[in-house]
């Protein structure tokens, strides 16, 4: 190897993001730490957002992961919230962190609270599906108060656990830092006594409120986490999350054919071809009169 694919492959793994995936048999509950700083930029650059959504999209992004992380097949999960300004963020993502999102924003008035990372009302829906079972939904009325309120909320209503999250999310223009998007998810296991629950939250909450834990990477995350609970995290297993989109061209072509062939050829008359661009990727595909044909001979 040389000196500069030494270098490369250094930074790579720097850069790369990483789920950290483990359980607390001390309180029987499990846990997921993740730095998801790369993928959430990456869908930040690719929907041009402002720092407020790019805040909300992150977040949505991890919840996402969080709820995908607890299932026990090889679920997809996705999160959708809207409030009634029109906000509104999607984000799926499988048990390994493959996922794709996008958010679109609607300006509030000047002064509005809303404009301080409020969700705001409207719902927030959760899917899960997989490709041999039905496809599962539910969702929750959002409340005045940021996501992870929002998050715990459907947690407690919908799937009837006890969690505890946190979220922080320093967008380009906070002082002294660069973007940086990282999580916690502790969910409590069938057994886990209520005790636990207890202990647990007034260990963790008053140490996600400190900007100094988020500055760690995520190993010292979780070594802070060991020496604030006072008990071993086992770790089961790690991650590398990323932007990942199953876009395709035969999947695009599946929507030119619900057109229908006279609507299709309308459009190539009208334009020469049909564009149709991924909303998670951007990736635009095009077809002509001769691709059009050929399909639906096909």
């Amino acid at each position: 190897m040389t000196q500069t694919e030494s270098e490369n492959s250094t930074f790579n793994q720097i850069m790369s993001d990483q789920v950290i995936l483990g359980i607390s048999n001390t309180h029987h509950y499990r846990f997921t730490i993740v730095d998801l700083t790369e993928t959430a930029k990456e869908a930040m650059f690719l929907h041009s957002l402002n720092k407020e959504m790019s805040v909300f999209l992150s977040k949505t992004m991890m919840g996402a992961l969080f709820l995908a992380e607890m299932t026990k097949n090889q679920q997809k999960v996705s999160i959708q919230w809207k409030d009634d300004f029109n906000k509104q963020a999607l984000a799926y993502s499988d048990r390994y962190g493959k996922m794709k999102s996008v958010a679109y924003s609607a300006s509030h008035e000047e002064g509005d609270i809303r404009n301080e990372f409020i969700l705001g009302q409207g719902i927030m829906k959760v899917i899960r599906w997989d490709f041999d079972s039905d496809t599962y939904q539910s969702y929750t009325n959002l409340v005045e108060d940021t996501f992870e309120v929002n998050f715990i909320k459907y947690l407690t209503e919908s799937e009837q656990i006890k969690a505890i999250v946190g979220m922080e999310v320093f967008p380009f223009d906070f002082p002294g830092n660069d973007f940086s998007a990282k999580g916690l998810f502790f969910e409590a296991l069938p057994d886990a006594p209520e005790e636990s629950f207890k202990f647990l939250i007034t260990k963790i909450q008053p140490l996600v409120k400190t900007e100094a834990f988020w500055s760690l990477n995520i190993d010292e995350m979780l070594n802070s986490l060991q020496t604030e609970i006072g008990s071993e995290l086992e770790v089961l297993s790690k991650e590398a999350p990323e932007f990942l989109c199953d876009c395709s061209r035969h999947k695009v072509a599946d929507i030119i054919a619900s057109l229908g062939k006279q609507e299709a050829d309308s459009i190539i008359d009208e334009f020469g071809k049909i564009e149709i661009t991924c909303e998670f990727c951007r990736t635009a595909y095009q077809f002509d009169s001769f691709d059009v044909e050929k399909f639906f001979n096909q």
